[in-house]
């Protein structure tokens, strides 16, 4: 419906135009009518018209200056004119407000008609087009993470693809890919060392978006999804400052972030890596950021380094050990393997190799023997779900470049996992199973959850939580039903009453048996025996 108002201080004017539209229009809807300017400017604030047909002629504000006040606070209202007056000036300010036409009265119903259809087509027409481009911005705003996404993933893993990184530039219409690398860390701090990093992640999570909100409003950038406790932030840069100029701008503006975002969360510390003129030198930027937050994590109380460290500004080599390396895998990857999320344990992985191809007190061998210490980790603890995984370490030796090392490694982890997990899924599924052959084996008998918990070896205590999550019952609820199935199997023989089904199923008072029953199946014993004429 097209909604209408009517502005004329003469009624006849007024009902002759509601006559004409009530005959030849029925999409129209006259929402009002107004008999002077002022209360013109009322009525199109608070109703909202599609269509104002305006004279001009009228007492105090005329058609013309409620016009101008209308149009302020509704730039897509059409106004159609009638006038008794053909004065050039009238016409020339009324074209000037964007007035659709001027009509003359007494004005032809075949002329007004014509009109008014026209200025409703174009109203049609507006609102289609609006309708396009809200739906199309929807779109953009639901594919725009998964390319934001995808830049991540070509910035942050290995392997040559700043081909990629450019297309993705290219779809994001930034023509000028030049910039650095953010690295911002979730982290709550003991003595500047930041600990706790899996309650950081989740928090993180919690508040993403606002986080995301925060970092776009302060700079053009491609924010990436939160990995394990981080988010990485790809800042354009192309202000073409001095390299010093650059570097201050780039620390003062993680300080806004840092301010901005610390109501949220306090403790978020940034790394900032290199300005580069090329996207194919993000990576490099990517690395240096890593290695700053690296700092940033093994500063010592008694150092200046505060929340924000770019890499030019590290004034000490921080050398790592080989131990150092041993406990980040104990504590990050096969930690996290037992969670079953492979996206957490993938990017712990990805930010435990950087930070080795990043120590330069490394070669490319001493990288092969930790993802050979690697590999045989996972084999101590979890050899009897992968089988023979000793050809990954042949793949390994014979790896001649970090690319690939990482890419044998990150297959691997892969592979693992959903090995791990269908293990864990099997022997699952077989507790489960021998504990509800045991149900139905033994469900006459005064059976308890201890029982249970002794045949399939586990805990009472454990069991008892175990049998909830997986199997989706309590275990008391799971022996209730199957005591009452089987009631009902019995309940239609006509040699056995009541009492002999009770104790038959396992209860020992026939009250009870008859309450639970009907609690379950929502009739008495005695109605349900009726139901087969017994």
């Amino acid at each position: 419906m097209c909604r209408v108002l009517i502005v004329d201080d003469e009624p006849i004017a007024v009902e002759s135009i509601i006559y004409m539209i009530k005959k030849n229009f029925d999409s129209i809807d006259i929402v009002g009518t107004s008999r002077s300017g002022k209360d013109a400017i009322e009525k199109a604030y608070n109703l909202h018209p599609d269509i104002i047909i305006m004279d001009i002629n009228m007492p105090g504000i005329n058609g013309l200056e409620a016009m101008k006040q209308i149009r302020v606070v509704n730039t897509t209202v059409s106004f159609i004119v009638i006038s008794a007056f053909d004065y050039f000036d009238y016409a020339v300010e009324s074209v000037a407000l964007g007035v659709e036409e001027y009509l003359l009265k007494p004005v032809k119903e075949a002329k007004f008609n014509e009109t008014l259809q026209k200025v409703m087509n174009q109203i049609n027409v507006r609102k289609q087009n609006m309708k396009k481009n809200l739906e199309q911005q929807e779109r953009l705003e639901m594919i725009i993470p998964i390319l934001e996404t995808g830049f991540m993933n070509s910035l942050c893993l290995y392997g040559e693809n700043s081909q990629e990184l450019q297309n993705y530039c290219d779809l994001f219409g930034y023509n000028k890919s030049s910039g650095y690398v953010m690295a911002i860390e979730f982290g709550q701090r003991r003595s500047k060392k930041i600990e706790n990093k899996i309650g950081a992640g989740v928090q993180g999570e919690k508040m993403y978006s606002e986080y995301k909100n925060i970092i776009k409003s302060a700079c053009t950038c491609i924010v990436g999804p939160i990995m394990l406790n981080r988010i990485i932030v790809y800042v354009f840069d192309d202000s073409k400052a001095e390299c010093f100029e650059q570097k201050s701008e780039s620390v003062k503006l993680a300080q806004i972030i840092i301010d901005r975002a610390s109501r949220i969360y306090p403790d978020i510390f940034i790394g900032i890596g290199h300005f580069h003129e090329s996207i194919i030198d993000a990576k490099k930027s990517y690395q240096e950021s890593l290695y700053s937050l690296r700092i940033l994590s093994a500063a010592e109380e008694n150092t200046n380094y505060n929340q924000i460290l770019h890499v030019d500004d590290i004034i000490e080599k921080v050398e790592y050990t080989e131990s150092d390396y041993e406990q980040q895998i104990e504590d990050e990857i096969y930690s996290r393997v037992v969670e079953n999320d492979e996206v957490h344990v993938q990017a712990a992985f990805e930010q435990l190799y950087a930070r080795m191809s990043a120590d330069t007190n490394m070669n490319f061998d001493a990288i092969k023997n930790r993802m050979i210490g690697l590999v045989m980790g996972f084999g101590t603890r979890w050899g009897h779900v992968l089988g023979d995984y000793y050809g990954v370490l042949s793949e390994i030796i014979k790896a001649n470049d970090k690319v690939t090392l990482y890419q044998i490694c990150s297959r691997f982890i892969s592979k693992t996992i959903g090995l791990i997990v269908s293990g864990r899924q099997k022997k699952v599924n077989s507790i489960i199973e021998k504990a509800d052959q045991y149900i139905l084996e033994h469900y006459a008998e005064d059976i308890s959850l201890d029982d249970v918990a002794k045949e399939v070896n586990l805990s009472s205590y454990y069991f008892s939580r175990f049998y909830k999550e997986e199997a989706g019952i309590n275990f008391s609820d799971k022996l209730v039903n199957v005591r009452i199935d089987k009631a009902k199997e019995l309940l239609k023989r006509e040699d056995l009453s009541i009492k002999d089904v009770c104790f038959m199923v396992g209860y020992m008072e026939p009250n009870y048996f008859s309450k639970i029953f009907k609690k379950v199946t929502g009739c008495t014993a005695s109605e349900y025996k009726k139901m087969f004429g017994l």
